[in-house]
């Protein structure tokens, strides 16, 4: 099914005429119903098809494409729950319109449709899909990368205690007592594949905790989202992870996800990420890994020149883009349960984020150099 803005685009050229969008619409379209329509416009030709088939038994199904561009809208208004989506469509009929329904749903099909988009990851195929397009024939500068937590309504997998309780005793071992040694994560990913290597990863929900920017330790219960973005603030690949994961281990994966979708120059990390085995495998692809210095006993390492002091500052881009999601394109409260699901809700609003970001730098500037 086209968007509604493909059908007003395509009857202006073909009968030659002009007219505002509002008056296709029987309700009051506002400045976030236009903003929508921008960013469905920008999705709509990445969007997988991903029609419902009928065997001919029973009532017809819904189409899949009119619930999906719901489930955009609710990340972009905000709305926290499959009910409350519902209530809205039923009330806005603009909304309603530019989504493509004719009869909404029960909140029951809303939440059989995303378990199934979730596990076929049809916002991961759009996410890279667009960003590959727009981005081809250009080389990044610079690709940020951080991680933000996510609070869920779940059980963890983990207890609140042992976050910070260590495996072993400080010192040496006692007589007869065997330690075995772990095996280094990120050597082993090296020379995995980046979808084997998150494989590895815990991705159920769990207590985790996390210096803040005041270096105050705060705990958690839920998951961790995992982003790379580029000096615009276009998200370039996104992981969900449990809460307990550490971000060292998800950056080899994340660097291997992210050279796929474009072409970089730096790697910018924070002090989470200073590890040799990141440097070494981004220094070996070709790129610099400008990762800040983990202060650590006896470190006897140079730290950084006011060159690359300078160009690390790039970094809280990555840190914005994590606060327009939290504050703009995410609920408050993630009501969903599972990892499936809670990753379905995240990747949909870097989605969001990552067309926006393109609207405002990549087709807007086209529209004015052009009038």
């Amino acid at each position: 099914m086209k968007s509604i803005t493909d059908i007003i685009g395509g009857g202006q050229i073909l009968m030659n005429i002009s007219y505002d969008i509002q008056d296709c619409f029987e309700g009051f379209l506002t400045d976030e119903h236009r903003t929508f329509l921008a960013m469905l416009g920008t999705l709509v030709e990445h969007l997988p098809i991903i029609e419902k088939t009928f065997n001919g038994i029973g009532r017809r199904p819904y189409e899949n494409t009119p619930i999906l561009r719901a489930f955009l809208a609710k990340a972009y208004f905000q709305i926290e729950t499959n009910s409350e989506l519902r209530k809205r469509l039923l009330i806005d009929s603009s909304l309603r319109k530019i989504c493509g329904f004719v009869k909404v749903p029960s909140p029951a099909t809303f939440s059989r449709r995303l378990s199934d988009f979730s596990e076929k990851h049809v916002i991961e195929q759009t996410l890279y899909k667009m960003v590959r397009e727009y981005h081809k024939s250009m080389i990044v500068g610079h690709v940020s990368r951080d991680s933000t937590a996510i609070l869920a309504r779940e059980k963890p997998v983990n207890k609140k205690k042992e976050i910070s309780k260590p495996k072993f005793k400080r010192g040496r071992p006692l007589k007869g007592e065997i330690r075995q040694k772990e095996k280094n994560r990120l050597t082993s990913q090296l020379s995995m594949h980046s979808g084997k290597a998150f494989k590895q990863l815990n991705t159920n929900c769990a207590w985790g905790c996390k210096k803040n920017s005041q270096g105050k330790t705060e705990t958690w219960k839920g998951y961790k989202l995992h982003i790379d973005v580029t000096d615009m603030g276009i998200p370039i690949s996104a992981l969900t992870t449990g809460a307990n994961v550490h971000d060292s281990q998800v950056s080899i994966p994340l660097e291997k996800l992210t050279e796929k979708n474009v072409t970089h120059l730096y790697s910018v990390m924070d002090a989470a990420y200073d590890a040799p085995q990141i440097r070494l495998y981004s220094e070996g692809q070709g790129r610099v890994a400008l990762i800040d210095q983990n202060k650590r006993r006896g470190d006897s390492r140079m730290p950084m020149d006011p060159a690359e002091k300078q160009r690390f500052k790039i970094r809280s881009v990555v840190e914005r883009a994590n606060a327009h999601l939290k504050d703009w394109l995410l609920p408050s409260k993630i009501m969903v349960r599972g990892y499936t699901k809670v990753n379905f809700t995240l990747m949909v609003g870097v989605l969001c984020l990552a067309a926006l970001k393109i609207i405002q730098y990549f087709i807007l500037p086209t529209q004015k150099s052009t009038t």
